[in-house]
Formats: C-alpha cells, sequence, structure tokens
C-alpha cells in the first residue's frame, strides 16, 4: 500500500513537469495611447473677412415735377428700363409756350429800340465834333442808349427764364435706371416739387455690410471684396470698400461698410448679400487640422511624432478656417503632428498608431 501511494506521486510530479515545459508564458499587455498622425500642409491662403449685408441702389433718385400743370401723356410704367434724358410724362405746356412767345416778342422789341438809339447816339457824336450839338443833348441820348441796353439784358434772361419752364414740362429722365414708383397719372394737375417717379439706377450698385466691431482696425477703403447673392448663386460679383462709417451701430456693435460694385446682372436693390473682404493672401502657408492644437499652460501646442513617442512642440498660430490653421512658427514641413488623439498625451508619452493613419 506505501508502495502504491508512492507511485501515485511519482506519476503526479512528472506531470506537472510536462506541463511546464509546454508552457509559452503570458504576453505582457502593450501599453501607450492610440493616435493618428498627419504631416502639415502648405497652402494658398486668403486672409478674409466675412459679413452678410443688403443691396442699394448709389443713384435713386425721386423725380419731381418742376412745373404746374395738367399731365397730358406718360409714357413710362413701373419696371421700365430708361436711359438718360428719355421721356417720362408731359405736362400741358400752352401757357408756358405763349410766354415764350410774348418774350421773345419783347426781345425783339427791346433789340429795335437799342439799335434806333445807338443810331441817334451815333449820330450826335458826328454832330458834336462840329460842336452842331449840346453836350447836354448829348449826355441825355447816351443815358437813354444805357438804359435800353439794360432793358435789353433783362428781356433775355426773361425769354430764358420762360424758354426753361417750357422745358420742363417734358420730364426727362436725369439718368439711366428703372422705374420704380409711378406717383401719378394721366390727367392729374401737378405743382412744383410733387413726386413723379422713383429711379433707381441698377448698372452700378452698392452693398451694406456689417462686419464685428472688433475687426475695424483691419478694414481700410480700396480693399477687395467678393459678394454673392442667395438670388444668384451662381453669380460672383468684385467690388471695393467704398467708404467705412465713422460709427460703431449701438445696437448691432457692428460696423457699417459700403461697398461699390458693377451689376454682374440680375441683382436688385433690396436684395440680401453674402461678403468675403480679402485682407491679404499668401502662397505656400503651413497649415494643420485644428484638432490637432491644445492648450497646455497657456501656449498652444502641437505634439509631434519622434520615434513612437510624443514630442511637445509650442507653436504659433495665424489665420483659422473651418477645420484647419495656420502654424507661423514652431513646425516643419517634415514633422509628422498628432491629431486625433492629441488631447490625450503629454511630452514623451509612448504612441501606438492607429491603423487607420493615412501617413504611415
Amino acid at each position: 500500500m506505501k508502495w502504491l501511494l508512492l507511485s501515485i506521486f511519482a506519476l503526479a510530479l512528472s506531470g506537472c513537469g510536462k506541463a511546464a515545459d509546454g508552457d509559452i508564458g503570458v504576453t505582457a499587455p502593450v501599453t501607450g495611447t492610440r493616435v493618428i498622425v498627419t504631416n502639415p500642409q502648405q497652402r494658398s491662403i486668403d486672409y478674409s473677412l466675412t459679413a452678410l449685408g443688403t443691396v442699394e441702389s448709389i443713384h435713386n433718385p425721386t423725380i419731381s415735377a418742376e412745373t404746374s400743370g395738367q399731365l397730358v401723356g406718360i409714357e413710362v410704367s413701373e419696371g421700365q428700363t430708361v436711359d438718360a434724358q428719355q421721356l417720362l410724362a408731359s405736362i400741358d405746356n400752352t401757357l408756358y409756350s405763349i410766354e415764350v412767345d410774348k418774350a421773345a416778342g419783347e426781345l425783339k422789341r427791346q433789340k429795335a429800340l437799342l439799335d434806333n438809339q445807338q443810331r441817334e447816339v451815333n449820330h450826335l457824336l458826328r454832330l458834336a465834333k462840329s460842336q452842331s450839338v449840346s453836350k447836354d443833348k448829348l449826355d441825355d441820348e447816351q443815358s437813354q442808349l444805357q438804359m435800353l441796353s439794360a432793358m435789353l439784358e433783362v428781356a433775355k434772361k426773361q425769354s430764358e427764364q420762360t424758354q426753361y419752364l417750357e422745358s420742363k414740362t417734358r420730364v426727362l429722365a436725369p439718368r439711366e435706371g428703372l422705374i420704380a414708383k409711378r406717383y401719378v397719372s394721366t390727367g392729374d394737375y401737378v405743382t412744383p416739387g410733387q413726386p413723379l417717379f422713383d429711379l433707381v439706377s441698377v448698372k452700378k450698385l452698392q452693398a451694406r455690410l456689417a462686419f464685428a466691431e472688433h475687426h475695424a482696425a483691419t478694414i481700410r477703403i480700396g480693399k477687395a471684396v467678393r459678394l454673392q447673392s442667395p438670388a444668384s448663386h451662381e453669380t460672383v460679383a468684385l467690388g471695393k470698400v467704398g467708404s467705412i462709417n465713422p460709427r460703431i451701430n449701438p445696437r448691432s456693435r457692428a460696423l457699417d461698410v459700403i461697398v461699390e460694385f458693377d451689376n454682374p446682372g440680375g441683382w436688385y436693390p433690396g436684395a440680401s448679400v453674402d461678403a468675403r473682404l480679402i485682407l491679404g493672401h499668401t502662397e505656400g502657408a503651413l497649415t494643420v487640422p485644428i484638432l490637432s492644437v491644445v492648450r497646455r499652460d497657456g501656449d498652444d501646442v502641437v505634439f509631434v511624432v519622434n520615434g513612437d513617442h510624443a514630442s511637445k512642440r509650442v507653436v504659433k498660430l495665424g489665420w483659422q478656417e473651418d477645420d484647419w490653421v495656420e502654424v507661423l512658427e514652431g513646425l516643419s514641413t517634415q514633422d509628422q503632428v498628432i491629431t486625433e488623439g492629441s488631447a490625450l498625451v503629454s511630452d514623451g508619452s509612448k504612441l501606438i498608431f492607429n491603423v487607420k493613419n493615412p501617413a504611415l
């Protein structure tokens, strides 16, 4: 019995030894932070500001009557395009034509009187050489000549005035544009100053844009602006800053900027507009994804790959757009920067590169 127990114990020891010989061991866990890396990209950058605004007409006069009378004809309708000096409406000119004729007759009469008086004075001057006329007589006739000369000038001005008033019975467009509104109808009696038409010029327009007040120092007259209107998505208008309102709007805290531009076609006053004001341009700017930039100890930091560890770089940032930011100092094109996972690493952290990383 004792022998049997010793045999079983020996077999057990033998089995344990074989199991130890065949054991491959326990694999140590891989440690580190999983990250995705990429290289900085060089790109062209337009340094720009965006704003919303409204299209306005630079020239939108209200055309008013300059003389009184009954409207006998209206030649245009709302929405119609007109040229400069095109006839818009006619006012009855009967009385004005009579006044023009009267003034013309009076002018002829004054000319005739002046001519007769001039001949009389010339005759007296010839007699005065031979002392055949008194000096008082000559002085009187010369004074009469001066008076008639002055009256002729008055008659000329009266004739010009009547002609001017008669011309105002034909209402003309002061410039090209569109008839935006008509206030009167044929048969209406109008008086000087009464509105007749609203004219809107659309050949050259302006956009009133509202920029945030903190951009005020960067906006200058003459800066280029790209404009797009929801009313015409495919059309882009190019303009320049024409004027800047010197006051910040107290309600919106915005700076009003006026941009003048040529109508690219189909744009009308009142339309909304999206604007991009170009501050400057650069080629080959170094940029990284915004995701790669983190804040550490008050600095902007990017982590770059150093073997299989992270290395901290303090960077100076520049222009920023939707998903990328310009790096002015601290990186080169050869560096590999950590994007996803950058917020989880620190200087010297062990890295595990994600298989989705396109750079590896």
